[in-house]
């Protein structure tokens, strides 16, 4: 199973916006010195001042903490605690902290310091969110499906790392979403990740709640489809058929015109019904075909639809069914000989046997060196009881399927006696395109085949053992076995 992530596009980081006003000295002193160490602190931050600034990034958050309970309405104070928190990596503190600022500043209608805030908010959740995009595509370029089992040691070393690849965009993606709770592009990839590593459950969990913010959110729309849809799969690949046909039939009820949910259906009957035996497999059979043939009237380009059905109905023994889809089949793809094969024998089951020589014969002369279908004619004759006919058929099938072709037909048909058949028939036909020795009742055979004429000869020692023809139908009535 595949997942596409959707709109996982990298954001520039924003430069910060929160620039020091001048302190009141009605201020909390709490909350003027957390202002300052802030300040300080990332001024030495700049400078590369390590050890001082996180020396007062920390005092700052003291400070600021005392400040919100003192003094829990100096938003603008509470703006850069949520400052200070993000600079020490606690994205959880720094998102509520920056939510409160900003809803706090707007409601006094202080709309400049609200911007700057949320600005500030704005940068930090960039840093994350890139991170964690680097992250995804860090995975995927390193082990492509993570789906996929590895086959030998350094498949299992690359899709380890890519494992770890994931886990730091979960953890990055995670800050970015404390940050800015309920973000639908957040919401969006991190489900993304859960579902390039197979968790679809975990996925659906975190694109619904995206949905909650952003009910409109087309991208999240589509990836919520998609991961219902791989996790159905996915249950398919467990053979918890049950589970997948509830969980796709419960899909089709929202969605109702989405041919690959049926698709869904089907594959499921089907692979339950091969593990079923005999009379028992039918219903599953059935039930595939019925979803298959709903998929392709959805889906009306594509020949495997109804060749899927066509099968399906095949197995299930209803044989009428089976005819429409492979007929349908046929529409879209006129030379499929596995359908003109399949066809005949569905005609041929419902005793129209005019249909089906008519069907296998327009196979035999498109494909003439398919000895499938020359078997297939022959039993079709053998059932209108034309032994002639049947006779010729089942000796290119002979022929195809107990000889092997010589590498000179041309001198090997020189070598055939002088005065026999095989001579004469060089004589009035000319160099036959390939000649097939084949053994029959410990009788040695060699077999002529002029492709381009539709007929074949068989000799024996020279001598004519048969001829066949293809080109031409026998009458659409049972001969008796006489012609």
């Amino acid at each position: 199973m595949t997942f596409r992530m959707l709109g996982t596009t990298a954001l520039a980081t924003l430069g910060f916006a929160l620039v020091l006003s001048g302190v009141a000295g009605a201020r909390n002193e709490h909350c003027a010195g957390g202002i300052q160490y802030v300040v300080q602190a990332m001024k030495d931050k700049e400078k590369g001042n390590t050890d001082d600034y996180q020396r007062e990034i920390n005092k700052a958050v003291q400070q600021l903490t005392e400040c919100s309970t003192a003094d829990p309405n100096d938003f603008e104070a509470i703006g850069y605690l949520g400052w200070a928190y993000a600079e020490v990596d606690s994205a959880g503190p720094a998102g509520q902290a920056f939510d409160k600022a900003i809803s706090g500043l707007k409601s006094k209608g202080d709309v400049k310091k609200a911007d700057l805030v949320s600005n500030n908010r704005e940068s930090f959740w960039a840093s994350r969110f890139n991170d964690g995009i680097k992250k995804i595509n860090d995975a995927q370029t390193i082990y492509p499906d993570f789906t996929k089992q590895p086959a030998n040691d350094d498949e299992k070393r690359l899709r380890d790392e890519a494992a770890k690849s994931y886990n730091q965009a979960i953890v990055k993606l995670n800050q970015a979403l404390l940050l800015k709770p309920g973000n639908p592009q957040t919401l969006r990839n991190l489900g993304s990740v859960y579902a390039f590593m197979g968790d679809f459950k975990t996925a659906e969990t975190e694109f619904r709640e995206g949905l909650k913010s952003a009910p409109a959110d087309s991208g999240l729309i589509a990836s919520l489809h998609s991961v219902r849809a791989n996790y159905a799969g996915q249950l398919i690949d467990q053979k918890k058929y049950d589970d997948a046909i509830n969980f796709y039939t419960d899909l089709v009820k929202t969605d109702a015109n989405n041919p690959d949910l049926y698709l869904g259906i089907a594959d499921a009957h089907f692979k339950r019904a091969q593990d079923a035996k005999g009379d028992a497999a039918k219903p599953d059979f059935k039930a595939a075909a019925d979803a298959y043939a709903k998929a392709a009237s959805l889906k009306p380009k594509d020949a495997d639809l109804p060749f899927n059905a066509a099968l399906s109905y095949q197995n299930a023994g209803d044989w009428a069914s089976a005819e429409t889809q492979w007929k349908a089949t046929l529409a879209l793809r006129p030379a499929d000989a596995d359908a003109q094969s399949a066809l005949g024998q569905t005609l041929s089951e419902q005793s129209k046997f005019a249909e089906a020589v008519k069907v296998l014969q327009a196979g035999v002369l498109a494909n003439p060196k398919n000895k499938t279908l020359h078997r297939q004619l022959g039993a079709v004759y053998t059932k209108m009881q034309n032994n002639a006919k049947s006779t010729e058929e089942l000796m290119v099938f002979l022929a195809l399927n107990n000889g092997k072709p010589v590498a000179d037909p041309a001198g090997q048909a020189k070598a055939a006696p002088a005065g026999s058949a095989a001579a004469k028939t060089l004589a009035s036909m000319g160099a036959p395109e390939d000649v097939i020795p084949w053994t029959v009742d410990q009788q040695k055979i060699e077999s002529w085949f002029y492709w381009k004429k539709n007929q074949a000869f068989h000799f024996q020692s020279g001598a004519l053992y048969g001829k066949s023809d293809w080109g031409t139908v026998a009458a659409a009535v049972p001969s008796g076995g006489k012609k």
